[in-house]
């Protein structure tokens, strides 16, 4: 897998340079390297003179300077006043411990540090890049000959002995790859050079503190590099994208071009090209942060995009994004804390999310539930995940929550170009909302903090509280939220104060979700999997009825009209599992309130060898595919195994919610196509009409096989054979829009196969075709029941059918899915493209004519697969298929 994307902007300088001018800070072999290596200058770990006596020494020291009562020692320097120790992975743990005075609550404010570097003047000046990586904690500034060249974490303004560093982070800040060419090349001469160098706390009861650092030089300007590119909902999600990327600094513009998916590969010539803004990191000072958004789209659309720098012609891969619905069925991933301690974690992350994204195919988006990594302010952390992850990411969208690993110097915020609230704090995260055909998701930031509520601020608390009341206003059917520190978990963050406390998420924020009617709740920070009941505003779980359907072939309960919230914690897409809370805090009554609350399953797997507190770490990964269609959610859970099924995700899983409104209104089919299912059709119908008033039942015969009349004036029907299966709702919105009833005996036999004549009968009465006296004059004519003559004909005269080579129309004969998919896309009206491609496993097993409609049913949400990447094109279709396809074609055409 490609991480970044390369484009060299400047020749490679003369390969002859020769080294070896530096002094005891160059290695001799540096002299024979050549233009694609760097020179080192001053290595890490080197050798420096030291004061750390509590004494104010003023800036004399900052140039040249009798130094000779100073200590002397190699680095990393530095302490933890508790001895524990302080390492960084780029210079590794402490060599040298330096002194603070002895009293924790008022250590000495400032350490200084000098070395000597000694140089050929001709060759610094023909370096075509110097720069400096440095180990900070808390805050420092960098002198040369007693020039101030760079500071890090400090106040702007003079420095002095007492003056306190800004930065405040728990670990050292490495700050990697900072540009000092102009600097250097200014301030250094031949001969000795001093560097030196003052590291200051943030405050006198800092706990620890650390310098190291390097200096390098480059003959040739290194590459700039397109990295971590993301995709996020910003905005009308119909309508527009956010795009993040990162850059070295030489690459100031920040450039994105969309072109619509409608050839294989992208016209970038033809493209539409927004412009964006760029700012320095905050955690990576020689890179910049690009944002950019793409906006004028057109709805449920597949776009090519790439980003980068037109100007120096310099792009990242191709990427695509689909934008969303106005209504329909959807699909996404939810998966949390893919936190990695290294770069082979964090692999294993970005495995996790190809795996999620190749088992549900249809996923239209990835929602991530926080603690994206182990430390916000490490920006090497996001080059490993969301460089390992890059493919992945140029091709989907992401609508990530802020996890407490990424909660400092807005870490978050700068690697996700989202919509925050309006005058909210991104420091700390970000808390915003976004719309999804007839859901609406919230986003919270659980890094915040008052009085009031733990976790939270109460601005975030009073936006909540709005922004739940105006999607409803706007007719919002779901309402999911995305936390990372939420109320029910069951491993050891469920009895934290924050969680448990007086003010604590679940007695404060838990209550709300009722009141406000949250549907369902996704949650990170405790590594386990658990799902509730419906918890009420009183915490308390309420026990409503359930559908039990069967889904890939295992048992799936839909709870009925949930009274009260639904939680849910996905476990974790990363390494880091934590065991089953068992502290007498929660006790019997806890968890009952749970559905699912068992003992992580990588307990089997024993105790991890650095903390016996924790299972072993990186065997166990989960997701989870989630599909709402109308009024129903289906999620189905998967576990990846590192030792068994080859590592490939099962289901461990699955349950659903249904907003039962009608008689009986069970649910419309789960979308879903890659478990393989054989009741899912993997069609993709959209969200189902919902009628205003309940049918008045009735038991009338009609003499049509299952079309009924379609006059609107008869009473509907009552079916008896359809209560819990999966296309119960499409079938009754079918009855109430008129165009079926069943048969005589009061039922549809919804699995029954459907033929030529039932299903054009179907279609055109739910089409309201234009009646016709015109005849096709079919060879069989004679065989096309009574019932069905009108609706053939108003058929063929609408382009929708016409029959056989051979002159017939074969009404009894069976219809594959093939067939009906053709028949819908001509009655819908949406252009097809002769030369599409699709990439179902059986194409081959597609007839030729048939593709370009399958390609436009598929771009346009009609239908999908039926499991394992198959279309299964000359699979029968049978009548609950057909009705869910037409019910679908309805929505998209209201």
């Amino acid at each position: 897998m490609n991480i970044v994307y390369k484009r060299t902007l400047s020749l490679l300088l003369s390969m002859a340079l020769l080294l070896g001018l530096f002094g005891t800070a160059i290695p001799s072999s540096v002299s024979a390297a050549s233009a694609d290596e760097p020179i080192i200058l001053l290595p890490g770990n080197s050798e420096w003179k030291f004061y750390d006596k509590g004494l104010d020494q003023e800036t004399v020291w900052r140039a040249t300077y009798d130094d000779s009562a100073w200590d002397f020692g190699k680095a990393p320097f530095g302490y933890k006043d508790d001895g524990s120790g302080v390492s960084t992975s780029q210079f590794g743990p402490l060599t040298t411990v330096v002194e603070y005075g002895g009293v924790d609550a008022a250590k000495y404010p400032t350490t200084y540090f000098r070395t000597n570097l000694n140089v050929d003047k001709s060759k610094i000046d023909e370096y075509a890049q110097i720069l400096g990586t440095f180990a900070i904690d808390d805050g420092a500034v960098i002198y040369v000959n007693g020039i101030e060249v760079q500071r890090f974490g400090m106040p702007k303004g003079e420095i002095t002995y007492t003056t306190k560093a800004e930065s405040n982070k728990s670990a050292p800040v490495i700050y990697e790859d900072v540009d000092l060419t102009t600097l250097l090349k200014s301030h250094l001469h031949d001969g000795d050079n001093v560097i030196a160098v003052e590291v200051h706390q943030q405050s006198n009861g800092s706990s620890d503190l650390y310098f190291d650092m390097k200096l390098i030089a480059n003959l040739a300007v290194p590459s700039v590099e397109v990295s971590k590119v993301t995709v996020t909902f910003n905005g009308d999600s119909m309508s527009s994208k956010g795009f993040t990327w990162y850059t070295p600094l030489a690459s100031s513009n920040s450039d994105l071009q969309v072109v619509e998916k409608s050839d294989v590969t992208p016209d970038f010539m033809n493209a539409s090209s927004f412009v964006g803004r760029s700012d320095v990191s905050s955690n990576s000072p020689n890179e910049l942060v690009h944002k950019v958004e793409a906006t004028g789209l057109k709805a449920n659309t597949s776009y090519y995009f790439r980003v980068g720098d037109a100007a120096l012609d310099i792009w990242s891969d191709t990427g695509t994004f689909r934008t969303a619905p106005e209504n329909g069925a959807f699909t996404f991933i939810d998966l949390a804390d893919t936190q990695a301690k290294d770069e082979d974690e964090a692999k294993l992350s970005s495995e996790t999310l190809a795996k999620a994204l190749v088992t549900v195919p249809n996923a239209q988006f990835v929602v991530h539930n926080g603690d994206i990594v182990d430390t916000g302010t490490k920006e090497e952390q996001w080059n490993w995940l969301l460089g390992h992850s890059q493919e992945s990411l140029l091709n989907t969208t992401i609508a990530p929550s802020a996890g407490n690993h990424e909660d400092k110097n807005n870490a978050f915020f700068e690697h996700f170009n989202i919509l925050q609230a309006e005058n909210s704090a991104t420091v700390t995260g970000a808390y915003y909302s976004y719309d999804y055909s007839n859901a609406h998701f919230i986003v919270l930031n659980s890094n915040e903090n008052s009085t009031e509520y733990a976790n939270f601020s109460v601005d975030q608390v009073e936006w909540l509280k709005k922004d739940v009341q105006a999607a409803k206003a706007a007719g919002a059917k779901w309402i999911i939220v995305n936390v990372h520190k939420g109320p029910y978990t069951t491993s050891n963050h469920a009895t934290d104060k924050d969680i448990m406390g007086e003010n604590g998420v679940r007695n404060k924020i838990a209550p709300l979700m009722a009141e406000l009617g949250i549907d369902f709740v996704v949650q990170g920070h405790d590594h386990i999997y658990a799902r509730t009941k419906p918890i009420k505003k009183d915490g308390t779980a309420s026990e409503p009825e359930k559908i039990v359907e069967t889904l890939n072939g295992q048992k799936i309960e839909y709870t009925v009209n949930p009274d009260g919230s639904i939680y849910l914690i996905p476990a974790t897409a990363g390494p880091k599992v934590y065991y089953k809370n068992v502290k007498s805090e929660l006790g019997e009554a806890y968890y009952n309130l749970f559905e699912l609350a068992e003992e992580n399953h990588a307990a089997k797997y024993g105790a991890d060898p650095s903390d016996s507190k924790r299972p072993v770490r990186g065997q166990v990964q989960n997701f989870v595919g989630i599909t709402i269609d109308g009024d129903k959610l289906t999620a189905v859970t998967y576990e990846i195994d590192q030792n068994i099924n080859n590592a490939e995700p099962f289901i461990v899983d699955q349950f659903g919610m249904v907003k039962k409104s009608t008689t009986n209104p069970s649910p419309t089919p789960d979308p879903t196509p890659e478990t393989g299912s054989g009741s899912n059709p993997g069609s993709n119908p959209g969200s189902t009409p919902n009628p205003s008033t309940t049918p008045n039942p009735s038991t009338k015969p009609v003499t049509n096989p299952g079309a009924g009349t379609g006059g609107g004036s008869e009473p509907q029907v009552v079916l008896k054979d359809i209560a819990g299966h999966w296309a119960t709702s499409a079938i009754e919105n079918a009855v109430a829009a008129g165009f079926v009833k069943g048969y005589g005996d009061d039922q549809f036999r919804p699995d029954k196969s459907i033929n030529r004549a039932e299903f054009i009968t179907m279609l055109a009465r739910a089409l309201k075709l234009p009646d016709t006296d015109k005849n096709k004059g079919f060879k069989d004519s004679d065989k096309i029941p009574s019932w069905a003559q009108s609706f053939v004909a108003q058929a063929v005269e609408s382009g929708i059918i016409s029959g056989y080579e051979d002159g017939t129309f074969g009404p009894d004969n069976k219809l594959n899915r093939a067939e009906m998919v053709a028949m819908i896309v001509r009655a819908s009206g949406i252009k097809i493209n002769p030369n599409s491609k699709l990439s179902f496993a059986d194409t081959k097993d597609i007839p030729a004519w048939a593709i370009p409609y399958i390609v436009a049913a598929v771009d346009a949400g009609l239908v999908s697969g039926v499991g394992q990447n198959k279309f299964a094109p000359q699979q029968v279709a049978t009548r609950a298929e057909a009705v869910t396809l037409i019910i679908g074609l309805l929505n998209k055409t209201q």
